[in-house]
């Protein structure tokens, strides 16, 4: 059976351009149903994939398809996760390209440029959704490289500990990303945690992460002190990229496993929260300036404790800075009570943050994240 008979015999698609048009296009593109049921197949996605439309027209997109992940290994066939389902129920197009992982018939992996947007009748109602995929395969090399060299710098090797629980998820927007995080065990008592923002996206970001990479190294003597670690990376930071416009926002902290104390500066980071056993939530501090921006700030310490099955969760702006369904900004306030939300239905009162992070994108009104996120959580157990 041919494409255009498929097209022109689905009511949905009733006052759609001609499938021809869609068949001239040289990227891939399909057309479904809003429960993603595949209607249209155009002909450079049967090149591209090596599925043929009377393969696939009639199935679901998530059928055992395109299996799409993301750039970090993750599954998008999810109804919360899918960038095609994203754009059908909030009635959004992509404002910029994705880029994902789609599975060919050979079930080998190719690297593409995805945008999405919803279909609409005439009264406006969403009846479908149309996914366009353009091929990297030849574009990407330099960049997977580069983002497997970022992951490594962020790679923290902690020995178990059963005094404290420490887990974190990082999801750059872009391949590369901003965002930045450091745990290291100091002793046998002391952890020091780090998550940093750099200014910008994407390459130029991602670049930046790596000189504070290379400053935590170098000044790794330093790490017990907070306030004096975190002047001297702001000298560094200042004298090394100043005349770029650069900084980084950060909170650099020091905790003391024994008796659960620690000791935090805040460099124009949003503050870390202390959600305690009972749910009450705290904050940390004063903000003080951004790293990088004068050279001879001086930071100062601020001091706080944590009892048995207090969480501490530190984070970007990009948990944050989200907007809901009715365009209200989640802030720190929404975050803490989905986290508290979690700690309520956990039996043992615990954050999962992959879980988190899948409640911030429920939340949103759009089809991904739109900044890069970092999540980190320490718990003390006893």
């Amino acid at each position: 059976m041919k494409t255009t008979s498929l097209l022109l015999d689905a009511s949905l698609l009733d006052g759609f351009s001609e499938p021809e048009l869609l068949n001239s296009l040289p990227d891939g593109t399909y057309i479904t149903d809003t429960n993603r049921k595949i209607l249209f197949w155009n002909h450079a996605a049967e090149r591209l994939t090596g599925w043929r439309a009377d393969e696939v027209v009639g199935r679901s997109c998530f059928d055992n398809l395109l299996c799409h992940v993301d750039k970090d290994g993750n599954c998008l066939c999810g109804h919360d996760t899918c960038p095609l389902h994203r754009s059908i129920v909030t009635n959004q197009p992509s404002t910029e390209s994705l880029v994902l992982f789609a599975q060919r018939k050979s079930k080998n992996r190719m690297p593409v440029e995805v945008s999405v947007a919803p279909l609409t009748d005439a009264s406006g109602e969403v009846v479908g959704g149309i996914e366009v995929f353009r091929d990297l395969r030849h574009e990407l090399h330099d960049l997977l490289r580069a983002k497997t060299i970022q992951e490594q710098s962020l790679v923290s090797q902690l020995a178990s500990d059963r005094r404290v629980e420490i887990q974190t998820v990082y999801q750059a927007r872009e391949m590369v990303g901003g965002d930045f995080y450091r745990i290291e065990q100091l002793s046998a008592h002391r952890y020091g945690l780090l998550v940093a923002d750099a200014i910008g996206h994407g390459m130029a970001a991602a670049l930046y992460t790596m000189q504070l990479r290379m400053l935590w190294d170098d000044h790794r003597d330093k790490l017990n002190t907070p306030a004096f670690f975190m002047r001297t990376m702001n000298k560094r930071l200042h004298g090394l990229v100043h005349e770029a416009g650069f900084f980084a926002t950060a909170t650099y902290l020091v905790y003391d496993a024994t008796c659960g104390y620690l000791r935090c500066v805040r460099a124009g980071h949003p503050s870390p929260v202390i959600i305690r056993r009972d749910l009450k939530a705290e904050t940390i501090g004063q903000s003080q300036s951004a790293l990088g921006m004068w050279p001879d700030t001086q930071y100062t310490e601020f001091h706080a404790q944590l009892a048995p099955g207090d969480t501490l969760l530190m984070f970007t702006d990009g948990a944050t800075e989200i907007f809901d369904t009715e365009g209200n900004l989640i802030e720190q306030d929404g975050l803490i009570k989905m986290a508290r939300q979690q700690m309520t239905s956990s039996p043992n009162g615990e954050i999962n943050l992959n879980r988190l992070k899948e409640k911030l994108l429920e939340a949103s009104n759009q089809i991904h994240l739109t900044d890069d996120l970092t999540l980190l959580k320490l718990r003390r157990l006893m």
